[in-house]
């Protein structure tokens, strides 16, 4: 540990913590309390030490992407999200730290009895003499794992048993959550022969790569119940992206197939997430999601299909956005989310229809041709806009 080591011994060292900006409430508080109480302890001790906070850059950033953009709920074929959130936030900092030292040993907590596939993973790296392997995308970063072959009542027995945390908070939070999160009653470890409970695995609370999110069905069993409505919502987004009526019909390539949520599918999305920020905020919950993100996804809005400030209006329904300063008497278009509908799928088809009649005439088609192209575009659109209203 650092603390023992004599100071001119020292290299600085960080850690870095992921924030994929739609962490679990609960855990993201936790979290952050104590980033800060570590943080400020490492400088009361005069420690070259610092935990650094990893986020999405503003464009990557979840709510952007899914209800500015459209982007379907993720699968486990279309994972758009792990990259953007996670893994360019974290190589953007290793980055940072090697471009000012020259080089790094990154030290990572994986252990092989997580899963089949983790364990896969590590027996695949050639390590040296040292236990140490090269990073796949850093020439100067080596990467060692202490702790790769513990299993999981070796963590805990090393973090509550031997090792009392030297920032003077101890990990009985930590266990707690983990406690909660099992859904089950289990004791804290006294000894090697009990099993812990501290198997569960957090993430994103929007996650729609499983098909139930059994920790927070866990805290909803240990009573936190505030936390139903956030599960309820990402059943409802999970489901959303099998539902063809709210998925446009051409990708945003201008192939005719299922492509993006349509805007009236991104309203319902936003009025729907809101409603839960709303009723989890009355139950002591915290903000879901930012008016700098509000701000963004009406910028994307406003490119693809809006042009009446639709999103400050909806984020006005529920007491945010109050700043924004919009003339709400402006009398709404007649089927104002149908024209947005017809907007979002015109600029897709185009891209179709340029594409295909492009395609046809290399080959010498004729303009009967090129006028049966876009007829059939346009018999598609209409029996969509039909089934929508």
């Amino acid at each position: 540990m650092m603390i023992k080591l004599p100071k001119d011994r020292l290299n600085p060292t960080y850690a870095i913590l992921s924030d994929t900006m739609v962490e679990a409430p609960n855990i993201k508080e936790y979290l952050y309390e104590i980033v800060e109480i570590i943080n400020k302890d490492a400088k009361n001790r005069n420690l070259p030490f610092e935990i650094i906070i990893a986020k999405p850059k503003a464009s990557d950033e979840f709510w952007i992407n899914l209800i500015g953009k459209g982007y379907p709920s993720p699968t486990r074929t279309f994972r758009w999200c792990t990259e953007r959130l996670k893994i360019k936030p974290m190589k953007d900092i290793v980055r940072q730290i090697t471009d000012k030292h020259g080089s790094a040993i990154m030290t990572l907590g994986v252990r092989k009895s997580e899963s089949i596939n983790r364990k896969r993973s590590i027996e695949k790296r050639n390590l040296s003499e040292d236990g140490l392997s090269k990073h796949d995308d850093y020439p100067n970063v080596l990467i060692f794992s202490p702790i790769v072959e513990w299993d999981t009542d070796m963590v805990w027995n090393y973090l509550a048993i031997n090792n009392p945390a030297p920032w003077n908070k101890s990990h009985n939070r930590l266990f707690e959550l983990y406690m909660q999160a099992s859904g089950d009653e289990c004791q804290f470890i006294i000894d090697k022969n009990q099993n812990s409970c501290g198997g569960s695995r957090f993430g994103c609370w929007i996650c729609t790569l499983v098909n139930e999110d059994k920790s927070m069905q866990g805290f909803i069993k240990n009573g936190q119940i505030a936390m139903q409505g956030l599960n309820d919502f990402r059943n409802f987004i999970k489901d959303a992206r099998d539902n063809h009526n709210l998925r446009s019909d051409f990708k945003r390539d201008g192939r005719y197939q299922k492509g993006p949520f349509t805007s009236m599918a991104r309203k319902e999305i936003l009025n729907l997430l809101l409603k839960t920020e709303m009723e989890f905020k009355a139950q002591g919950g915290s903000e879901l999601i930012s008016d700098e993100q509000l701000l963004l996804i009406a910028k994307e809005w406003n490119k693809e299909f809006d042009s009446q400030n639709s999103l400050i209006k909806i984020a006005k329904e529920y007491g945010r956005m109050q700043n924004i300063d919009i003339d709400l008497e402006d009398s709404k278009l007649p089927d104002e989310d149908l024209i947005d509908a017809i907007d979002t799928n015109l600029a897709n088809m185009t891209k179709s229809i340029i594409k295909e009649a492009t395609s046809l005439q290399n080959m010498g088609a004729r303009d009967n041709d090129l006028l049966n192209i876009i007829k059939k575009h346009l018999d598609n659109a209409t029996e969509k806009l039909k089934e929508n209203r």
